[in-house]
């Protein structure tokens, strides 16, 4: 009998506060990366810290980011959100009592990707690098998925452009397209990847 009437009482709660902000939360926790580090990370206005974090953002539609560093440009876009499959079950469980509050708590709302990388541009004419150790990030963040499949195939534009930044000459680039795909199949985070291929070469 105890457990028939805590199974009532814990379906009463659900009914009355909405399915979605009971399983998830009214936020979510989000990482931001950025090269480079230390930018200040700003959703909706409100001041979140400086990469790398990860904070929980109140959940909700329609919300801006904005990364910020002294001497690059700004970048802003928007957050992703998508339908909280939990908001489904609150339709049914709930009717519209529930699905109301999830709707006005933003729990219906859920974030994806929950993980935000950016390359923030320096605030230059051309708006590029001239470092060669950030041009390589840059390059393969911002093409990973054309550098990973040019490694993988045997060379392309962008891994030409990787291999004259890393002062390979014609008799070594065969070679050094292997080793760079092997790194890259050891290192599925871009960043890291990068990193990995700079230290390697002694690019400085």
């Amino acid at each position: 009998m105890k457990n028939v009437l805590a199974l009532l009482l814990a379906v009463t709660v659900i009914l009355s506060t909405g399915c979605a902000s009971v399983v998830s939360g009214t936020d979510q926790k989000l990482t931001f990366n950025s090269e480079p580090e230390e930018a200040t990370v700003t959703v909706s206005g409100r001041v979140l810290g400086k990469t790398p974090l990860t904070v929980p953002v109140d959940r909700g539609s329609n919300q801006s980011i904005t990364f910020e560093k002294e001497g690059y440009k700004t970048y802003t876009a928007q957050l992703s959100t998508t339908t909280n499959p939990w908001f489904f079950g609150n339709i049914v469980l709930g009717g519209l009592v529930g699905s109301t509050t999830d709707g006005v708590s933003g729990a219906i709302h859920e974030f994806s990707p929950d993980q935000y990388f950016v390359t923030l541009k320096p605030d230059t004419p051309t708006g590029l690098s001239t470092s060669r150790p950030r041009q390589i990030k840059e390059i393969i963040i911002a093409f990973s998925g054309e550098v990973r499949h040019e490694l993988a195939t045997g060379g392309g534009e962008k891994v030409d452009t990787l291999l004259r930044l890393l002062d390979i000459d014609g008799t070594e680039q065969d070679t050094t397209i292997r080793a760079l795909n092997q790194l890259a199949l050891a290192n599925e985070n871009d960043l890291e990847l990068a990193e990995t291929i700079i230290e390697v070469y002694g690019v400085q």
